[in-house]
């Protein structure tokens, strides 16, 4: 064994070393708890069953398709879900475009505005929802201040919307980081040509930010889509484990609530898996979509590349 050999063992053995604390985390507490749930989502495992449990394959996923006497609110938790979804996802791309391009012209104090966007980003999200909760009491701080008493969270009208804006408002600071960043990558003689011909403000944030930072609005798309339909942590905080509010049953609130108050730990495992399905899905749809748009616009770029040249060729002849 040359000395060389011996030397990338032994800095192959230091970097193993240092993941390996990492790996056992995952392959202990995630990846261990994935594959006995998915094994767990055959059975028919439940408090009931903790020991006499038995394999029934497909059975737990055929009923929740199926019976709508024993899942009642299955399929329109999902619906809710994806409500959820639509309300949230772009309001959140359209705010951060917007207060990302305020924050990029030069206005003063722009350091302290991205701190005042950022702090609920870092801020421990269960006090967020019982500061937000106590607020939309009914004797809280923003009736106080329109001069009502109007129950947004428990209200049927009101509690799903209000929930997906204290989303929006937690994730934004984080979000606008990412896209000030897009957009301070952005070549800015593409803006002093624009400013030239006679683009104003609005036409340059339309036809220039918005085309550049794409690729940044889809990552925002992607992530909006999968935290989405996992929301259930804030239903948690502000209604426990069962609520009467049912415009704010999402899906993986009643996949809490079919896992710790039915204690049907076989019908939540398999509940988490067609969430996983959708999710995944979705995902491979979305960057399907990405790639044939960049082809396209490749192709695009291309054609205007051989015109040019094709003008410029005729022109010498």
């Amino acid at each position: 064994m040359t000395f060389k050999t011996k030397a990338k063992i032994k800095e192959n053995a230091v970097g193993y070393g240092f993941i390996a604390p990492l790996l056992l985390y995952f392959v202990v507490f995630q990846l261990a708890p994935m594959i006995i749930a998915l094994v767990m989502s055959f059975t028919d495992y439940s408090l009931a069953h903790l020991y006499d449990y038995s394999f029934v394959g497909f059975d737990n996923y055929i009923e929740l398709f199926t019976n709508s006497v024993k899942y009642p609110r299955f399929w329109s938790s999902l619906g809710t879900t994806m409500l959820f979804i639509v309300i949230t996802v772009p309001v959140n791309i359209i705010l951060t475009l917007i207060v990302s391009a305020l924050l990029n012209s030069k206005i003063k104090g722009e350091k302290f505005f991205k701190t005042v966007f950022y702090i609920p980003s870092v801020t421990v999200g269960v006090a967020v929802m019982v500061m937000w909760k106590q607020m939309l009491a009914p004797d809280g701080l923003i009736n106080q201040m329109i001069g009502t008493r109007v129950d947004f969270l428990n209200s049927e009208s009101t509690a799903l919307a209000v929930i997906a804006l204290m989303s929006v408002w937690g994730g934004l600071g984080y979000n606008v980081l990412i896209m000030l960043s897009a957009i301070k990558n952005i070549d800015p003689s593409l803006y002093e040509a624009a400013q030239i011909d006679g683009a104003g403000v609005v036409a340059r944030f339309v036809h220039i930010t918005v085309p550049s930072v794409m690729p940044t609005v889809f990552f925002f798309i992607v992530t909006g889509l999968i935290g989405g339909f996992q929301v259930g942590e804030q239903m948690l905080i502000i209604y426990g484990d069962t609520t009467t509010v049912q415009s704010v049953y999402t899906y993986v609130y009643g996949l809490y609530y079919t896992m710790r108050r039915e204690c049907d730990y076989a019908t939540a495992s398999a509940m988490s898996y067609f969430l996983f399905a959708i999710i995944l899905v979705l995902t491979l749809v979305q960057f399907r979509v990405q790639n044939m748009g960049e082809q396209r616009d490749k192709s695009e770029k291309r054609g205007k590349r051989s015109r040019k040249l094709n003008k410029g060729g005729a022109a010498n002849g």
